[in-house]
């Protein structure tokens, strides 16, 4: 988002807060209506509430969606929901217009990261009064999960799907290893993972024509979750402990940066040949390599098995955990949850009222409730964020390594960040852009990269007290 928009916005958005400051605290559900007195006529029938949801769960998600929604609105006979799939591209800066226009959509689709800001700039209401009216019993979550919606001890959205899972998986895609004589294998170290991906990966005039793996994304602006995910194996920190200092150029950053500037550059013959092969097809394409045998090693979100039962339900395929640097003693796998894109789904301050509570029903259902939120995820094969779901034995049906799954979340971690994490983010993948293309040196690029990072948090807090 340019400068000049996020100005114009955060202006919107505090005259918007000016004729909001006085809205009452969340109310709980809606309570039952008694009878009329008998001889008395009853009332007339009140209108639905409509609840317009705007969310970004597209192609064959949607449907799943309006199965629940069809569900809901025969339980709740007196609520609407309008299923408003966004388009991902400009997302966030369609949210903050949304909530500037003084008529946003009841429930909006946010990231962890987005929710923290609307709610440190009081643009959305706390949920807490809300949970605890209708008993919600929150142990029911992961703590891990559950615990990236709280801001300054305010419960602010429940997740769907889950936080974890993004980045702590590693598939392999074995009918590549078998046409190839190799027996199984899955990478646990970053060795392990030069040694496959060498083995694997064909280079021709052209660019890339097979890759083994990619320790980058498939896009630029995918550079600070890739560099993040890396460095988590590699002992690093993005923040310390309190949040006042940014700390990912500490010696584990600079080392895993290094790594992925080498991996790229003499497996992959550079960033621009990783970026080139991977252009093309979105996320959920059949003509992506990873369904076409020319891809080996996989480093995808928990959404992959939804997708691969789609487009390639015959695949031999094996799992693990991210490799780590077994070089660094103190290293190991893990993956992080709520860095990036930890789901929720939040209630703009200025829905009041009953269509306040309507739409309080309607976050309930697809996240808490395990016939909405969590037959949502179920469906494609994909983990819950409530435990209890994620036992139903149907889900080794679909995907023999199911333990694995639930392993991949157990060795996840909650990364605290702060509201102004995206401009963190953004700093970070630049510099990371800037050492992969040979700009600047790991050291250098990270250097810069913690000045102008420090500055934002520095600023945040210093306007935060």
């Amino acid at each position: 988002m340019s400068d000049e928009v996020r100005s114009l916005s955060r202006r919107s958005m505090l005259k918007l807060m000016g004729g909001v400051a006085a809205a009452s605290a969340l109310a709980a559900c809606v309570p039952a209506v008694a009878p009329a007195p008998a001889g008395e006529a009853a009332a007339p029938a009140q209108a639905p509430i409509t609840i317009r949801f705007w969310n970004v769960w597209g192609a064959a998600r949607e449907e799943l969606m309006n199965q629940i929604i069809a569900r809901f609105e025969e339980e709740n006979p007196g609520i609407k929901v309008q299923n408003l799939v966004q388009p991902f591209e400009r997302r966030e800066e369609n949210l903050f217009t949304a909530l500037a226009s003084g008529d946003p959509p009841e429930v909006l689709m946010a990231t962890r990261a987005e929710i923290l800001r609307f709610a440190n700039d009081g643009l959305i209401a706390p949920i807490d009064e809300y949970v605890a009216a209708n008993g919600l019993d929150l142990t029911r979550f992961y703590d891990s999960e559950i615990g990236n919606f709280y801001w300054k001890d305010r419960l602010y959205s429940m997740p769907m799907p889950t936080g974890g899972g993004v980045t702590s998986l590693t598939l392999v895609n074995l009918d590549m290893l078998h046409a190839a004589g190799r027996e199984d294998s899955v990478p646990a170290t970053w060795t392990e993972l030069e040694t496959l991906a060498k083995d694997f990966t064909e280079i021709d005039d052209k660019g890339i024509v097979k890759i083994g793996a990619s320790v980058v994304g498939a896009t630029v602006g995918a550079m600070a979750t890739d560099f993040f995910a890396w460095l988590y194996c590699n002992n690093g920190r993005i923040y310390n402990d309190d949040l006042t200092q940014v700390a990912f150029a500490e010696e584990q950053g600079v080392e895993t940066l290094e790594w992925m500037v080498r991996f790229t550059n003499e497996i992959n013959g550079g960033v621009q040949n990783v970026l080139d092969f991977f252009a093309g097809p979105g996320e959920a394409t059949e003509a992506q390599p990873w369904y076409n045998d020319r891809q080996l090693i996989n480093f995808p979100n928990v959404s992959i098995f939804f997708h691969m039962q789609t487009y390639r339900p015959d695949m031999q395929w094996d799992m693990g955990l991210r490799p780590y640097n077994s070089d660094n003693p103190a290293a190991k796998s893990q993956g992080l949850s709520g860095e990036t894109f930890a789901w929720g789904y939040v209630v703009p301050n200025v829905v009041t009222g009953e269509r306040r509570n309507a739409a309080f029903k309607w976050v309930q259902k697809i996240t808490y409730d395990e016939d909405g939120g969590g037959w949502f995820v179920k469906q494609q094969g994909r983990p819950s964020p409530l435990k209890a779901v994620n036992e139903d034995p149907s889900y080794y049906e679909t995907n023999p390594h199911w333990d694995k799954v639930l392993k991949s979340l157990e060795s996840d971690v909650s990364v605290q960040i702060l509201p102004v994490h995206a401009q963190v983010r953004d700093v970070v993948g630049q510099a990371v852009q800037a050492a992969l293309f040979g700009d600047a040196s790991p050291a250098e690029a990270l250097a810069q990269a913690t000045q102008q990072a420090q500055s934002i948090v520095d600023g945040y807090w210093s306007q935060s007290g």
